[in-house]
Protein backbone atom coordinates (compact mmCIF):
# COMPACT_ATOMS: atom_id res chain seq x y z
CA UNK A 1 0.00 0.00 0.00
CA UNK A 2 1.20 3.50 -1.02
CA UNK A 3 -0.38 6.64 0.69
CA UNK A 4 1.60 9.60 -0.16
CA UNK A 5 2.75 12.58 1.50
CA UNK A 6 0.29 15.03 -0.31
CA UNK A 7 -2.51 12.35 0.25
CA UNK A 8 -1.67 12.90 4.42
CA UNK A 9 -1.21 16.38 4.06
CA UNK A 10 -5.07 16.90 2.57
CA UNK A 11 -6.66 14.61 4.90
CA UNK A 12 -4.98 16.55 7.65
CA UNK A 13 -6.69 19.80 6.01
CA UNK A 14 -9.57 18.06 5.80
CA UNK A 15 -9.33 17.50 9.76
CA UNK A 16 -8.19 20.93 11.07
CA UNK A 17 -11.11 22.97 9.06
CA UNK A 18 -13.88 20.40 9.07
CA UNK A 19 -14.63 20.51 5.50
CA UNK A 20 -13.84 19.48 2.40
CA UNK A 21 -14.64 22.82 0.73
CA UNK A 22 -12.70 24.98 3.18
CA UNK A 23 -9.46 22.57 2.60
CA UNK A 24 -10.13 22.76 -1.26
CA UNK A 25 -9.60 27.04 -1.21
CA UNK A 26 -6.55 26.30 0.89
CA UNK A 27 -4.66 24.22 -1.89
CA UNK A 28 -6.78 25.66 -4.63
CA UNK A 29 -8.68 22.13 -5.74
CA UNK A 30 -12.09 22.11 -6.63
CA UNK A 31 -13.87 20.10 -3.63
CA UNK A 32 -14.54 16.56 -6.21
CA UNK A 33 -10.52 16.20 -5.86
CA UNK A 34 -10.40 16.17 -2.28
CA UNK A 35 -13.52 14.05 -1.61
CA UNK A 36 -11.91 12.02 -4.11
CA UNK A 37 -8.68 11.66 -2.56
CA UNK A 38 -10.27 11.26 1.11
CA UNK A 39 -12.12 8.36 -0.38
CA UNK A 40 -9.35 6.97 -2.07
CA UNK A 41 -7.46 6.39 0.85
CA UNK A 42 -10.52 5.15 3.18
CA UNK A 43 -10.50 2.47 0.49
CA UNK A 44 -7.26 1.30 0.68
CA UNK A 45 -7.08 1.43 4.40
CA UNK A 46 -10.44 -0.44 4.77
CA UNK A 47 -11.67 2.32 7.35
CA UNK A 48 -13.92 5.31 7.54
CA UNK A 49 -11.73 8.68 8.90
CA UNK A 50 -14.71 11.04 8.69
CA UNK A 51 -18.20 11.13 9.93
CA UNK A 52 -20.31 13.44 8.36
CA UNK A 53 -22.18 15.65 10.87
CA UNK A 54 -24.44 18.15 9.53
CA UNK A 55 -22.67 20.79 7.73
CA UNK A 56 -19.29 19.48 8.95
CA UNK A 57 -17.35 16.17 9.17
CA UNK A 58 -15.50 14.91 11.84
CA UNK A 59 -12.66 12.49 12.31
CA UNK A 60 -13.61 8.73 13.50
CA UNK A 61 -11.51 7.40 16.04
CA UNK A 62 -9.40 5.52 13.43
CA UNK A 63 -9.18 9.00 11.83
CA UNK A 64 -8.06 10.82 15.08
CA UNK A 65 -5.49 7.99 14.90
CA UNK A 66 -4.23 8.14 11.08
CA UNK A 67 -4.28 12.06 11.82
CA UNK A 68 -2.41 12.18 15.12
CA UNK A 69 0.20 9.82 13.21
CA UNK A 70 0.58 11.32 10.61
CA UNK A 71 2.96 14.41 11.47
CA UNK A 72 5.89 12.27 12.32
CA UNK A 73 5.58 10.49 9.27
CA UNK A 74 5.35 13.65 7.30
CA UNK A 75 8.65 15.22 9.61
CA UNK A 76 10.42 12.03 8.59
CA UNK A 77 9.99 12.28 4.66
CA UNK A 78 11.12 16.13 5.52
CA UNK A 79 14.27 14.41 6.76
CA UNK A 80 14.74 12.14 4.51
CA UNK A 81 14.66 14.19 1.94
CA UNK A 82 16.67 16.88 3.57
CA UNK A 83 19.36 14.35 4.90
CA UNK A 84 19.79 12.66 1.43
CA UNK A 85 20.71 16.06 -0.30
CA UNK A 86 22.98 17.04 2.59
CA UNK A 87 24.77 13.65 2.09
CA UNK A 88 25.23 14.68 -1.81
CA UNK A 89 26.30 17.50 -0.66
CA UNK A 90 29.20 15.87 0.98
CA UNK A 91 27.82 16.64 4.57
CA UNK A 92 28.49 13.48 6.61
CA UNK A 93 25.56 11.60 8.40
CA UNK A 94 27.82 10.83 11.44
CA UNK A 95 30.72 12.36 13.12
CA UNK A 96 32.60 10.17 15.98
CA UNK A 97 34.79 11.65 18.27
CA UNK A 98 37.26 10.75 20.84
CA UNK A 99 38.73 13.18 23.21
CA UNK A 100 41.34 12.82 26.09
CA UNK A 101 39.67 13.05 29.58
CA UNK A 102 42.24 15.51 30.41
CA UNK A 103 40.71 18.20 28.16
CA UNK A 104 38.66 20.89 29.47
CA UNK A 105 34.96 19.98 29.18
CA UNK A 106 34.22 23.19 28.50
CA UNK A 107 35.91 23.69 25.28
CA UNK A 108 34.28 20.52 23.78
CA UNK A 109 30.65 21.41 24.92
CA UNK A 110 31.41 24.83 23.35
CA UNK A 111 32.38 22.56 20.04
CA UNK A 112 29.20 20.41 19.79
CA UNK A 113 26.38 23.59 20.28
CA UNK A 114 28.19 25.46 17.74
CA UNK A 115 28.14 22.15 15.32
CA UNK A 116 24.62 21.66 16.34
CA UNK A 117 23.90 24.67 15.33
CA UNK A 118 25.90 24.15 12.02
CA UNK A 119 25.27 20.79 11.03
CA UNK A 120 21.85 19.54 12.37
CA UNK A 121 21.52 16.80 10.11
CA UNK A 122 24.39 15.35 11.18
CA UNK A 123 24.22 12.87 14.58
CA UNK A 124 27.50 13.87 16.88
CA UNK A 125 28.64 10.92 19.15
CA UNK A 126 31.76 12.01 21.70
CA UNK A 127 33.61 9.48 23.93
CA UNK A 128 35.88 9.97 26.72
CA UNK A 129 38.87 7.93 26.64
CA UNK A 130 41.78 7.40 28.92
CA UNK A 131 45.80 8.03 27.81
CA UNK A 132 46.39 5.60 24.25
CA UNK A 133 42.80 4.75 24.50
CA UNK A 134 42.49 7.59 22.35
CA UNK A 135 44.68 6.43 19.94
CA UNK A 136 43.24 3.20 19.72
CA UNK A 137 39.74 3.94 18.77
CA UNK A 138 41.29 6.30 16.28
CA UNK A 139 43.33 3.30 14.52
CA UNK A 140 40.50 1.07 15.36
CA UNK A 141 38.05 3.22 13.26
CA UNK A 142 35.59 3.36 16.16
CA UNK A 143 35.89 7.13 15.93
CA UNK A 144 36.97 9.06 13.07
CA UNK A 145 38.83 12.40 15.12
CA UNK A 146 41.07 12.47 18.35
CA UNK A 147 40.94 15.22 20.60
CA UNK A 148 43.82 15.48 22.79
CA UNK A 149 45.75 12.40 21.37
CA UNK A 150 49.04 11.90 24.15
CA UNK A 151 52.70 12.33 23.08
CA UNK A 152 53.64 10.69 20.12
CA UNK A 153 51.10 9.85 17.08
CA UNK A 154 51.21 6.12 16.06
CA UNK A 155 52.40 6.05 12.39
CA UNK A 156 49.88 4.99 10.15
CA UNK A 157 48.34 5.61 6.62
CA UNK A 158 44.98 7.72 6.38
CA UNK A 159 45.57 9.69 9.70
CA UNK A 160 46.67 13.40 10.01
CA UNK A 161 47.86 14.99 12.97
CA UNK A 162 48.07 18.29 14.85
CA UNK A 163 50.14 19.40 17.59
CA UNK A 164 48.19 21.25 20.07
CA UNK A 165 50.40 21.98 22.49
CA UNK A 166 51.54 20.63 26.33
CA UNK A 167 49.00 20.06 29.31
CA UNK A 168 50.66 20.62 32.60
CA UNK A 169 50.50 18.69 35.61
CA UNK A 170 50.38 19.49 39.34
CA UNK A 171 51.66 17.13 42.16
CA UNK A 172 49.06 17.43 44.69
CA UNK A 173 48.08 16.10 48.70
CA UNK A 174 45.25 16.81 50.60
CA UNK A 175 45.39 19.39 53.00
CA UNK A 176 46.25 17.57 56.09
CA UNK A 177 48.45 15.10 54.97
CA UNK A 178 51.60 14.05 56.12
CA UNK A 179 53.60 14.98 53.23
CA UNK A 180 52.32 18.64 53.41
CA UNK A 181 54.75 19.12 56.39
CA UNK A 182 57.83 17.50 54.59
CA UNK A 183 60.33 19.85 53.16
CA UNK A 184 60.32 20.41 49.07
CA UNK A 185 61.35 18.50 46.78
CA UNK A 186 59.78 15.45 48.19
CA UNK A 187 62.15 12.71 47.72
CA UNK A 188 60.87 10.13 45.38
CA UNK A 189 61.15 6.98 48.50
CA UNK A 190 59.17 9.06 50.54
CA UNK A 191 56.05 8.70 48.69
CA UNK A 192 56.03 4.85 47.59
CA UNK A 193 53.92 4.13 51.13
CA UNK A 194 50.92 6.16 50.02
CA UNK A 195 48.72 5.22 47.35
CA UNK A 196 48.89 6.71 43.93
CA UNK A 197 45.06 7.81 42.73
CA UNK A 198 45.13 6.69 39.03
CA UNK A 199 42.92 6.59 36.03
CA UNK A 200 43.40 3.55 33.79
CA UNK A 201 44.20 3.79 30.20
CA UNK A 202 40.89 2.37 27.83
CA UNK A 203 43.24 1.14 25.54
CA UNK A 204 43.04 -3.20 25.43
CA UNK A 205 45.20 -3.49 22.49
CA UNK A 206 47.46 -0.62 22.78
CA UNK A 207 50.45 -0.42 25.62
CA UNK A 208 48.21 1.19 28.61
CA UNK A 209 50.25 4.01 30.33
CA UNK A 210 49.66 6.01 34.03
CA UNK A 211 49.79 9.66 34.77
CA UNK A 212 51.93 8.49 37.58
CA UNK A 213 52.93 5.27 39.40
CA UNK A 214 55.93 4.69 41.72
CA UNK A 215 57.78 1.19 41.18
CA UNK A 216 56.02 -0.52 44.39
CA UNK A 217 53.57 1.40 44.76
CA UNK A 218 50.04 0.74 45.41
CA UNK A 219 47.67 2.18 43.05
CA UNK A 220 44.02 2.90 43.34
CA UNK A 221 41.56 2.99 40.12
CA UNK A 222 39.62 5.65 39.61
CA UNK A 223 36.98 6.59 36.45
CA UNK A 224 37.59 10.26 36.09
CA UNK A 225 39.90 13.24 37.74
CA UNK A 226 36.83 14.38 39.94
CA UNK A 227 36.70 11.27 41.80
CA UNK A 228 40.26 11.39 41.64
CA UNK A 229 40.64 14.96 43.26
CA UNK A 230 38.06 14.04 46.14
CA UNK A 231 40.17 11.32 47.27
CA UNK A 232 43.46 13.07 47.59
CA UNK A 233 41.46 15.70 49.55
CA UNK A 234 40.19 13.47 51.69
CA UNK A 235 43.78 11.74 52.11
CA UNK A 236 43.19 8.57 50.51
CA UNK A 237 46.28 8.84 48.27
CA UNK A 238 48.49 11.40 46.42
CA UNK A 239 49.22 12.05 42.42
CA UNK A 240 48.84 14.09 39.68
CA UNK A 241 46.22 15.98 38.26
CA UNK A 242 46.38 18.28 35.07
CA UNK A 243 46.64 21.66 36.16
CA UNK A 244 43.72 23.52 35.19
CA UNK A 245 41.50 20.79 37.43
CA UNK A 246 43.89 21.17 40.28
CA UNK A 247 43.97 24.95 39.83
CA UNK A 248 40.29 26.03 41.91
CA UNK A 249 40.89 23.50 44.51
CA UNK A 250 44.48 24.73 45.41
CA UNK A 251 42.87 28.22 45.17
CA UNK A 252 40.48 26.92 47.93
CA UNK A 253 43.38 25.67 50.71
CA UNK A 254 41.56 21.90 49.42
CA UNK A 255 44.58 20.45 47.44
CA UNK A 256 48.39 21.17 48.20
CA UNK A 257 50.91 21.33 45.14
CA UNK A 258 54.40 19.77 46.19
CA UNK A 259 57.20 20.05 43.98
CA UNK A 260 59.32 16.39 43.78
CA UNK A 261 62.48 15.90 42.98
CA UNK A 262 61.21 14.29 39.92
CA UNK A 263 58.76 15.79 38.50
CA UNK A 264 56.72 14.56 35.63
CA UNK A 265 56.64 15.92 32.37
CA UNK A 266 53.97 18.30 30.27
CA UNK A 267 52.03 15.99 28.17
CA UNK A 268 52.17 16.82 24.01
CA UNK A 269 48.77 16.63 22.85
CA UNK A 270 47.16 16.21 19.47
CA UNK A 271 44.17 16.33 17.52
CA UNK A 272 44.28 13.61 14.83
CA UNK A 273 41.91 12.32 11.95
CA UNK A 274 41.25 10.03 9.63
CA UNK A 275 41.54 11.39 6.34
CA UNK A 276 38.98 8.63 4.33
CA UNK A 277 35.23 9.67 4.27
CA UNK A 278 36.44 13.69 4.99
CA UNK A 279 33.65 15.75 4.61
CA UNK A 280 32.31 19.02 5.51
CA UNK A 281 31.25 18.85 9.15
CA UNK A 282 34.45 16.70 9.89
CA UNK A 283 36.49 19.70 8.09
CA UNK A 284 34.45 22.32 10.26
CA UNK A 285 35.27 20.53 13.53
CA UNK A 286 38.96 19.99 12.79
CA UNK A 287 39.43 23.71 11.40
CA UNK A 288 37.32 25.17 14.73
CA UNK A 289 39.64 22.79 17.09
CA UNK A 290 42.96 24.54 15.27
CA UNK A 291 41.92 28.40 15.64
CA UNK A 292 44.71 29.46 17.42
CA UNK A 293 42.93 30.88 20.23
CA UNK A 294 41.09 27.90 20.94
CA UNK A 295 44.25 25.20 20.50
CA UNK A 296 45.86 26.86 24.07
CA UNK A 297 42.20 26.20 25.37
CA UNK A 298 42.46 22.11 24.72
CA UNK A 299 45.89 21.98 26.26
CA UNK A 300 44.37 23.82 29.87
CA UNK A 301 45.88 27.01 29.23
CA UNK A 302 43.38 29.53 30.32
CA UNK A 303 40.54 26.94 30.01
CA UNK A 304 36.90 29.05 30.70
CA UNK A 305 35.49 27.52 34.12
CA UNK A 306 32.15 27.80 32.28
CA UNK A 307 30.56 26.24 28.91
CA UNK A 308 29.69 30.14 27.58
CA UNK A 309 29.48 28.93 23.90
CA UNK A 310 30.71 31.69 21.89
CA UNK A 311 29.74 32.88 18.68
CA UNK A 312 29.20 30.86 15.76
CA UNK A 313 32.49 30.05 13.80
CA UNK A 314 32.30 29.45 10.37
CA UNK A 315 29.41 28.07 8.19
CA UNK A 316 28.05 24.98 6.29
CA UNK A 317 28.62 27.39 3.08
Amino acid sequence: MFISSETIRIVRLVARYQSITAAAVQIHKVPSAISYTVKKLEEQLGVDLFVRKGSYIELTPAGEYFVGHSKSVLDDLEALKRNTALVHEGIERELKIAANNIVPQAVLINMICQFETLFPSTQISMAREVYNGCWEALYSRRVDLVIGGPHVVPSSEGVISHSLGELDWDFVVGADHPLCQQPEPLPTNDLRQFAAICIRDTAINFHPQQAWLLNGQKPVYVPDFATAMALIQYNAGIGYVPRHLAAPLIAQGLLIKKELQEHKHATHLFLAHRTEGMGRARRWAVDWLLQPEIRPLLCGQNAPESAAVLPVQGSTV
